[in-house]
């Protein structure tokens, strides 16, 4: 009798496991990354490959998804047998991963941080640098916004003091320079963003001038408010 039963029991078990690979390759739940988006086997969320999933097309790949496209950890294999290895953001290659490819005829491995799909290096890069301050008592950089702009606020004892300063110059490695009573620094600005400020203004006790200069380099696109404090 339990011989009979097992019997019995294995054709329902194999049934039910092809029943919920075919459900979940016909559910609809879409991929929304072209090179991946033949087959799809896992989690789904409102008709979204989400959560840990396997996705086929002319490429592959498998591991966490959000919204339709990898997001988290996962592998990637071309169809010309190159993987990738790591995180990834949004679709694309975002953190620290390992790339498998050929190359002349020998397999090569580059390990590392990615930023928007491309190797940065075997380090991930600082959101801003600051590389050089004369007469200058602290620089704070903050990210506000997706906005590309750096904007510069001048202040001495917390306050802002830009009508202490003169003989302002500015320099930057893209974007268009504006200069106002709301806004000093540089809009629709590329990054990486080299900056450079030069400026003239009285010692704390106002007894002399001060030359004063900052240079810095910010690597993380977005809205930047530097507050240089003199």
């Amino acid at each position: 009798m339990k011989k009979q039963s097992i019997l019995l029991l294995v054709p329902i078990i194999f049934f039910l496991a092809l029943s919920t690979t075919l459900s979940a390759q016909d559910s609809g739940c879409k991929v929304l990354m072209e090179s991946i988006s033949g087959t799809y086997i896992g989690d789904c969320k409102k008709g979204l490959a989400d959560g840990h999933g396997k996705a086929q097309g002319t490429d592959s790949y498998e591991g966490q998804f959000r919204k339709g496209l990898p997001n988290g950890t996962g592998t990637y294999t071309w169809s010309s047998g190159e993987t990738y290895t790591g995180q990834w953001r949004k679709g694309i290659r975002e953190g620290q991963g390992k790339y498998v490819f050929n190359s002349l005829g020998r397999d090569s491995v580059l390990t590392g941080y990615w930023k928007d799909n491309k190797y940065i290096g075997e380090k991930p890069l600082d959101p801003y640098v600051i590389e050089y301050r004369n007469s200058i008592g602290r620089v704070s950089c903050m990210r506000v916004g997706p906005r590309p702009y750096v904007r510069y606020v001048f202040s001495r004892s917390g306050e802002p003091s830009s009508q202490l300063i003169g003989g302002l110059l500015l320099q930057g490695s893209s974007g268009s320079e504006k200069t106002s009573t709301s806004f000093t620094g540089f809009e629709q600005v590329t990054f990486p963003f080299s900056g450079k400020v030069i400026f003239k203004a009285p010692n704390a006790w106002m007894a002399a001038t001060l030359n004063c200069e900052l240079r810095l380099t910010i690597n993380e696109p977005g809205s930047w408010v530097v507050t240089i404090y003199f």
